[in-house]
């Protein structure tokens, strides 16, 4: 697992649309008042320079980010894409080019307001220290955060329930552990006897092994035992091959209401802004 460093794929449309989806589930989340516990599970180094060596390496961002802020003019853009590139234009130090990426730890830093606790985990070595080292440098307003560097499958647990009774909580492995497809299942279990009423949002990639085809409706029959709702984006911008990404998708359990709608008007927008050679496809469906 430690192979795996996310600054070589920082802002490829995996990361559009695992961040435009986690950003519309906080805006909705907030419209309540009531503490809302933020919790990343495999927060990566927290912020990503796309001029470095490992995001030039793949140029992925050229697929994802770059490209979607280097067309948005082109097009009418959703409120939610609107907000995911505002936030993203405005960090300290961006430059007109974008060459800073937020992974989600400032994402959800940035979203959070005084009453919100944020808890960050992360397991890599080289990731943490950076990790830390961001997020000190970010705090300007005195929050409660904590940072910790410990497998967050294992320590998720520990912060269920949360003291209000609401919170958020993302689940984002690297996937490149075969085994991470069954400790999400398994983490989620754990969970749902602590915490069943919270949004659990879980990234995963579209890929044609069998692990990977089989998650989601492992999920759907997870889910359906537990009696919670879900809804499912996913994004495909060109044709699935051996290698690469090419597709992924996200899965919202205990979905907050109004989030498909404002999905319906984000993923039509996405699929035409990135596609290649107009293979590009979206899917959504609820249930609840």
């Amino acid at each position: 697992m430690f192979s795996y460093r996310h600054g070589f794929h920082a802002g490829n449309h995996a990361d559009v649309l695992k961040h435009i989806t986690l950003l519309s589930c906080i805006e909705l989340l907030h419209k309540k008042d009531t503490p809302l516990m933020l919790i990343d599970t495999h927060a990566g180094a927290g912020i990503y320079n796309l001029k470095d060596r490992f995001a030039q390496t793949s140029d992925e961002s050229s697929e994802g980010i770059l490209k979607l802020a280097k067309q948005a003019n082109e097009h009418s853009l959703s409120d939610g894409i609107r907000a995911y590139l505002e936030l993203i234009t405005q960090l300290p130090n961006q430059t007109k080019d974008i060459e800073i990426y937020p992974g989600s730890p400032y994402l959800l830093w940035q979203s959070m307001r005084s009453q919100d606790k944020l808890r960050l985990m992360e397991l890599h070595p080289s990731d943490f220290p950076d990790l830390k080292s961001n997020l000190e440098s970010l705090r300007l307003r005195r929050q409660d955060i904590k940072v910790e560097e410990t497998n967050g499958f294992l320590a998720l647990k520990a912060y269920l329930p949360p003291p209000s009774r609401r919170g958020l909580i993302l689940i984002d492995p690297s996937y490149e552990d075969k085994g991470d497809y069954h400790q999400v299942l398994q983490s989620l279990q754990d969970a749902f006897k602590r915490f069943s009423t919270g949004v659990y949002v879980i990234w995963y990639p579209i890929l044609s092994r069998l692990d990977a085809k089989d998650f989601p409706d492992r999920l759907k029959k997870l889910c359906l035992e537990h009696q919670l709702p879900w809804l499912q984006a996913e994004l495909r911008i060109k044709e699935v091959t051996e290698s690469g990404l090419s597709a992924s998708g996200m899965w919202v359990i205990n979905p907050p209401w109004q989030l498909k709608e404002s999905l319906q008007k984000d993923l039509p927008l996405l699929q035409e802004i990135l596609q290649i050679d107009g293979a590009g496809h979206y899917h959504l469906q609820s249930f609840e």
